[in-house]
């Protein structure tokens, strides 16, 4: 019984964890990192959107502004797979109403880098 319940649960979380990465979409357009800002507005102009990433992929994302050694803020457009949140207060005292959680970086572009 104890063994059935213990498969059972693994196969439900293994389960959300597929559909969590289904739920992924391919986003287009420009990243603005600043000071208390992490915006992104899409190519076709939808957002801005509050931009989160961990690890890897949050590397990724600002490794241009990075190289150009003249950051750390600036704007890059990217081309990313990511997870749109439900309408709410995202972001930096919930100023945005959808939070993009980057799942994967495909392309990174610098447009501008801010001055030290």
């Amino acid at each position: 019984m104890r063994r059935a319940l213990l498969s059972a649960l693994l196969c439900l979380a293994l389960s959300a964890c597929a559909s969590a990465a289904q739920g992924a979409q391919r986003f287009s357009g420009t990243f603005d990192w600043h000071f208390e800002t992490s915006s992104f507005v899409t190519d076709s102009g939808e957002g801005p959107y509050w931009l989160s990433a961990e690890g890897a992929a949050w590397r990724q994302a600002t490794a241009p502004i990075e190289a150009s050694g003249r950051g750390p803020w600036g704007q890059v457009h990217l081309v990313i797979e990511g997870v749109l949140s439900a309408p709410g207060n995202h972001g930096h005292l919930g100023a945005y109403e959808r939070e993009l959680r980057v799942t994967r970086v495909i392309e990174a572009r610098l447009i501008e880098a801010s001055p030290h």
